[in-house]
């Protein structure tokens, strides 16, 4: 198969994209492939791209922004040329956390309280906010105030439409919020930051794979201190990884089931990674990733090795699927 391999973008997650879209190209590669991977600068670049017609498919290892949420899916599916991984309506659905969440509550499936809140960066000298329930122009002490009745503490503030634990901050004390949910407004460059506040959930990090619509094994994150953030994501040895992950029955089929509900509720295609906690015997949904991280350290790879899946043929039968 001729391969193109999109890497890079221009959202804050470009360097893990970049590190993705080698570990690709490189299995690609080795399974006798030819592979061409190309560093884009946005999604309306993919236009000017000469080749892209003549390529079987093509294989999005973008993370983050236009690249993960649907845009880049969307142009694809209108110049007509196969791509591995999710379609643009699931993408986008994915990438949205507080509309994803929305799903799970309607399913049945347990995920965390959660707010929304969109915040004006122009108008944040006189600390305008609005959120999505409520009319504008409630300030930051309001937020305050209804995330302690509604959620109470420790909480955590997230960007909406991120991943790779970039724009995170968990809040122990009322004190704190301020300060945390600024940091959180600062790791985005936009003027229009949708973010949302969600209860904190104590407990174990598990994280599902769902491949081809089969279930993997449930892996267990333990990061050697604090919690799964970007550092202990993306260094090596400052986490511990156990898969098949030690839970026991019925919860960990309860979890694996609903992850793959999530996955065919969304409308997900090749892979998707579902995060969970785990606190005693409950469990809660954080999210579904449509382009999870394949590097060295990601954890879908290490899933499907539980299983005897090589990286390069995991990549290899989700450019298969795609042409089917």
């Amino acid at each position: 198969m001729k391969i193109t391999v999109l890497k890079g973008g221009n959202s804050p997650e470009r360097e893990i994209s970049l590190l993705t879209g080698a570990a690709i190209e490189k299995a690609l590669l080795e399974t006798g492939h030819q592979v061409e991977a190309i560093d884009i600068e946005s999604v309306a670049s993919i236009l000017a791209l000469p080749d892209l017609k003549n390529t079987d498919v093509v294989f999005p290892a973008l993370h983050g922004g236009e690249g993960e949420d649907g845009h880049v899916q969307a142009l694809l599916d209108l110049l007509e040329i196969p791509y591995a991984l999710s379609g643009h309506a699931a993408s986008a659905l994915a990438m949205d956390k507080s509309s994803s969440k929305r799903v799970m509550r309607a399913a049945g499936i347990p995920t965390a309280d959660w707010l929304q809140v969109f915040w004006d960066r122009n108008n944040n000298q006189s600390g305008t906010l609005f959120s999505s329930s409520e009319v504008e122009g409630l300030t930051l002490q309001r937020i305050s105030d209804r995330a302690l009745q509604e959620l109470g503490y420790p909480l955590v503030i997230k960007l909406n439409g991120a991943g790779s634990s970039v724009g995170v901050a968990i809040v122990h004390k009322p004190d704190d919020f301020e300060v945390a949910f600024t940091r959180v407004v600062e790791a985005s460059d936009i003027p229009q930051i949708d973010l949302i506040i969600e209860k904190f959930i104590p407990g174990r990090e598990l994280t599902a794979t769902i491949l081809l619509g089969r279930r993997l094994p449930l892996l267990e994150i333990r990061p050697q201190e604090g919690f799964y953030d970007y550092e202990n994501k993306y260094t090596a040895g400052a986490s511990d990884y156990l898969v098949p992950a030690p839970v026991n029955s019925p919860v960990y089929e309860q979890i694996s089931a609903d992850a793959l509900r999530l996955f065919e509720l969304i409308g997900c295609r090749g892979v998707a990674r579902v995060d969970f906690r785990l606190d005693g015997n409950d469990y809660y949904c954080l999210e579904i990733n449509t382009i999870p991280g394949m590097t060295e350290h990601s954890l879908v790879p290490k899933s499907a090795a539980a299983v005897g899946i090589s990286f390069p043929a995991l990549v290899e039968d989700l450019c298969r699927a795609a042409l089917s």
